[in-house]
């Protein structure tokens, strides 16, 4: 672990009062319950919840965002001797060898929205770049193209889709395929993204605990038990928080 990364880590758990030695245990990647009923505000879900249990028998609760840096959290937590109490290291079953490639895609009107979207938008920067020319097109055409350029960003980022194959994961997006080989990979767990237009997501922490997110839209909710059985027999500790049968968290028209 580098030392820029060991000093960031420390002072984000230091701002917050906390002290390595303080701590029993930590739960990363698990959504925190503690009321039984469905959807109280003392639930969370959603990724980068990391759950830090302290010695005196409570418990403090953090979201760590793409900006808090969670792998340079997770990994100075686990240099500084505290155990991660959620992770499990099931052995790979014989089968998963020969396991065949599977692709887990469905069609999504909104990714095709905001492909038409990104398209139109860089159509009419063109279009006031050519019929204004000179300073006044470029000003005009600024903004369009940056809406565009935007748009490219969310349909690469924000509609991945995954395959598995005998050899590892795989996690499509527009332009972009990422291979994660199943030995690479220590932990999986599907939950709803907080945000309602993207659904659900991925989260992926790695052998060497470096965390990864996937928002994962344009995978069938119905399908990811499925997928994590997959996971779990090439030797992945692999977990779906999230109930397939409703469209976001906060639905209760679709719970079973």
């Amino acid at each position: 672990m580098e030392e820029r990364h060991q000093r960031r880590a420390s002072r984000f758990l230091a701002k917050r009062g906390i002290a390595p030695q303080d701590l029993r245990s930590f739960s990363f990647m698990k959504r925190h319950t503690p009321v039984p009923e469905r959807h109280s505000r003392l639930n969370k879900y959603g990724p980068g919840l990391l759950t830090l249990h302290l010695k005196d028998g409570t418990d403090r609760l953090l979201t760590l965002h793409a900006r808090h840096h969670p792998s340079a959290v997770i990994r100075y937590l686990m240099q500084q001797g505290v155990p991660m109490d959620n992770i499990q290291r099931p052995q790979p079953a014989a089968s998963a060898a020969t396991q065949s490639t599977v692709t887990y895609r469905r069609p999504s009107l909104y990714f095709f929205w905001h492909a038409v979207l990104c398209l139109l938008a860089f159509c009419l920067g063109f279009w006031q770049a050519g019929i204004r020319g000179g300073a006044d097109g470029l000003i005009i055409s600024l903004p369009l193209f940056a809406l565009a350029i935007y748009g490219a960003y969310i349909l690469q980022t924000r509609f991945c889709y995954l395959s598995l194959d005998e050899k590892g994961l795989h996690v499509h997006s527009m332009g972009r395929t990422v291979t994660l080989p199943y030995g690479q990979i220590a932990k999986v767990n599907f939950d709803f993204a907080r945000e309602q237009n993207f659904t659900h997501v991925m989260e992926l922490l790695e052998q060497d605990y470096r965390y990864r997110l996937y928002y994962i839209g344009r995978v069938p909710r119905t399908l990811l038990p499925e997928i994590c059985e997959r996971l779990r027999r090439a030797g992945i500790d692999a977990t779906c928080s999230l109930n397939p049968d409703k469209r976001h968290y906060d639905d209760v028209y679709h719970v079973s």
